[in-house]
C-alpha cells in the first residue's frame, strides 16, 4: 500500500498520524506486507495518535502516544524512499510490539522542537555564565528560573548541563556533568536571547563553548522494540530523540545496518539523541550492528545487558520474591515458565545455582514471585539476585564510527559470543566497557567469549566517564575481589590505539584475558594530565597474556 491512498485523513496542519494509523489497519485487514512513503517531508502530531501505557527499559514509563504502532504484525515493511519524518511534541515515532519479521528502511527522523536546548557561552563568572540562546530553543524566565518551552504547553525543565567544544564537536576536555543545577539556579534577562544564568558549575564554562541543556527525562525514544523477533532497521537517520535512539527489550534477532544517529547539518546544533544511540535489554538470538554512525548523543553508542532482579523475600524452599530496583527497569517481565534461571551472590557475583522457572506470579510493576523446579541453595540471602539465561544474545558490531558523544562507546554485558571488529572510536570515556553489577544499575551478564580486533581507538578517555580505553569492571566489591571471577575469555588483539595519556586497559576478576599484537601510537592531541600513569591496571585476574604489542616511539 501507498500512504498517499490515505491522505484524506489529514487535518489542516497536514498531520500524518491518522493516515498512518488507517494505513496500518488497512494492511492488517488486506494482508498487504508493505507500506510505502513517496519521497517527501511528513509531519506527525500526538493529538490523534493511538495511546498505550508502556514500560520501556532505561527510559521513563508512562502513557504514550504512538505514531507507527506495529503490534501483532508479521512480515511487514515500512519503506521511506528517503523521506523526512518530522515529529511534534511528546510522541513515540515507532513501537514494534509482539511482532515478527518487521523491516524499516529509507527515512530520516527528527523533531520540530528538540527535547534539549543549546546555548553559547558569552561570559564566564565565578557564580555563573552569560549565555546566548538561539531562536530555535524558545524559553522564558519565570520566578527567576530559566524554563525552555515547546509547541503548545510543552515545557522542558533543566536536569543537567554539559559543556561542548563547538570546534571539535565533542564534550569539552575533562568537564563534568552538572546535575546539581536542577536543584538550584537563577536567571535574568540581559537582552534579546541573552541571559545571565547563575549556578554552581562543577567546572567553570569557557566562553565560546556551547552548553547542552538537558531536560533529564527520557519520555520519547525513537524506535522501541518489545517482545518481538527478526527485526531489521536499515538506512535510517535519527537526528534527534527524546530518549534512546533505538531501544529493544525481550526481542530476538535484531539487525541494524547503516543507522546514523547524528545532528542535522546546517542547523548549528551539536546534540543528536538525548540518551544512548542504541540499547538492548534482555534480548536473544543475534544482534548485528554494521556500518553505523553514532555521534553527539548524550550517552553511550550502545549498551547490551540483561536485568538482575533482587531477592526481597524467601517464601519456601522453592519460591522467592524478587524486586526490580532501578526505576527505569520496573514493569519489565524477567521470566516465563520454563526459562533457565541463574542465582548470583550480590557481593561476589559468583553463581550460586542454575535452576528453572516452574511458575511466575507478577504482583505489580516492582514485585514478582517465582516458583522453581528445584530447591533453592541453602546459602541464599536477601539481596542476592536472579537473572534469565534465555535472554543472552550473540553480538556482532563492525564497521561503525562512534565519536563526540557524552560518556562511553560500547557497553557489552552478554554471556553470548561477542565480536567487535573494524570500528572507530573517539570517545570521552571508555570506548568499550564490560561490566555487570547487582547493587546499582542491576545490569546482568557475565561475558564468556569476547573478541575485540581490528579497531581504531583514537584518543579516548579525554573526559571523565571511564578508567581506561578498554575497561572490564565486574562490579565486585573490593573486599571480595581476591576470590571472585566474573568475566571470562576476553581477547583484545590487533587493534590500534592513538594514546595521548592514561590507561589502555583496566580489568579485575577476569579469567582468560589477552592484549596482543596491538599498536600503540603516542599522541599530543590533548594535555597529558596523568603522564606517569601505567598503561595497564590488571588485578585479581587469571590466565592473562599481554604480549607482542608495538609501542611506537618507545
Amino acid at each position: 500500500m501507498n500512504i498517499t491512498d490515505f491522505l484524506d485523513k489529514l487535518d489542516a496542519r497536514q498531520d500524518m498520524t491518522p493516515a498512518v494509523t488507517a494505513a496500518i489497519d488497512a494492511c492488517r485487514l488486506s494482508g498487504d506486507k508493505r507500506l510505502e512513503f513517496p519521497q517527501g517531508r511528513y509531519h506527525f502530531w500526538p493529538d490523534r495518535a493511538k495511546e498505550q501505557y508502556h514500560f520501556i527499559s532505561n527510559n521513563d514509563e508512562g502513557l504514550k502516544r504512538i505514531a507507527f504502532l506495529l503490534q501483532d504484525l508479521e512480515d511487514f515493511e515500512i519503506v521511506g524512499d528517503g523521506s523526512d519524518f518530522i515529529f511534534h511534541g511528546y510522541i513515540l515515532p515507532f513501537v514494534v510490539n509482539r511482532s515478527a519479521n518487521i523491516r524499516m528502511r529509507g527515512f530520516t527522523i527528527d523533531w520540530a522542537r528538540h527535547f534539549h536546548s543549546e546555548a553559547l557561552v558569552l561570559e564566564s563568572f565565578e557564580d555563573g555564565v552569560g549565555i546566548e540562546i538561539p531562536e530555535r530553543y524558545p524559553y522564558k524566565i519565570a520566578h527567576n528560573r530559566l524554563v525552555f518551552t515547546g509547541e503548545g504547553s510543552d515545557r522542558y525543565e533543566i536536569g543537567n548541563i554539559l559543556e561542548f567544544d563547538p570546534q571539535r564537536r565533542e564534550t569539552a576536555f575533562r568537564v563534568h556533568d552538572n546535575y546539581a543545577i536542577r536543584d538550584w539556579h537563577s536567571a535574568e534577562e540581559m537582552g534579546p536571547g541573552k541571559v545571565r544564568f547563575r549556578a554552581n558549575f562543577a567546572t567553570r564554562p569557557t566562553p565560546g563553548n556551547v552548553l547542552a541543556i538537558m531536560d533529564g527525562r527520557r519520555l520519547c525514544p525513537t524506535i522501541t522494540l518489545a517482545d518481538s523477533k527478526d527485526i531489521t532497521i536499515e538506512d535510517i537517520t535519527i537526528h534527534h530523540s527524546g530518549g534512546m535512539g533505538v531501544i529493544a527489550q525481550r526481542t530476538e534477532n535484531i539487525r541494524i545496518d547503516s543507522l546514523r544517529v547524528t545532528a542535522r547539518e546546517g542547523t548549528g546544533g551539536i546534540i543528536s539523541a538525548t540518551a544512548d544511540a542504541t540499547h538492548f535489554v534482555s534480548c536473544a538470538g543475534e544482534i548485528v550492528i554494521e556500518n553505523c554512525l553514532f555521534e553527539n548523543q548524550m550517552d553511550d553508542a550502545t549498551n547490551v545487558h540483561g536485568i538482575y532482579g533482587r531477592i526481597s523475600a524467601i517464601i519456601s524452599p522453592t519460591e522467592v520474591e524478587y524486586e526490580l530496583v532501578h526505576e527505569q527497569q520496573v514493569g519489565i517481565d524477567l521470566f516465563e515458565a520454563g526459562d533457565p534461571l541463574e542465582i548470583v551472590s550480590h557481593t561476589t557475583l559468583d553463581t550460586l545455582q542454575h535452576n528453572r522457572i516452574a511458575g511466575v506470579n507478577r504482583l505489580n510493576k516492582i514485585y514478582t514471585r517465582i516458583t522453581l523446579e528445584s530447591a533453592l541453595p541453602e546459602d541464599l540471602k536477601i539481596k542476592d539476585v536472579v537473572a534469565n539465561l534465555r535472554w543472552t544474545p550473540n553480538v556482532t558490531i563492525r564497521n561503525c564510527r562512534s565519536r563526540g558523544n557524552r560518556a562511553r562507546g560500547f557497553l557489552l554485558t552478554s554471556g553470548g559470543r561477542v565480536l567487535v571488529e573494524n570500528n572507530y572510536f573517539h570517545i570521552p570515556g571508555a570506548a568499550i566497557l564490560i561490566e555487570g553489577d547487582a547493587n546499582y544499575w542491576f545490569e546482568s551478564g557475565a561475558v564468556n567469549d569476547v573478541t575485540i580486533r581490528g579497531n581504531h581507538f583514537d584518543n579516548c578517555n579525554y573526559g571523565v566517564w571511564g578508567r581506561a580505553t578498554v575497561e572490564i569492571n565486574g562490579a565486585v566489591e573490593p573486599e571480595y575481589r581476591e576470590c571472585a571471577i566474573y568475566h571470562r575469555n576476553i581477547r583484545i588483539d590487533g587493534n590500534t590505539f592513538d594514546d595521548f595519556n592514561g590507561l589502555l586497559l583496566y580489568a579485575h576478576c577476569v579469567d582468560g584475558l589477552t592484549f596482543r599484537q596491538n599498536v600503540i601510537r603516542p599522541s599530543e592531541e590533548y594535555p597529558r594530565v596523568d603522564a606517569d600513569k601505567s598503561k595497564f591496571d590488571v588485578e585479581y585476574c587469571s590466565n592473562v597474556e599481554i604480549d607482542g604489542n608495538l609501542f611506537e616511539g618507545a
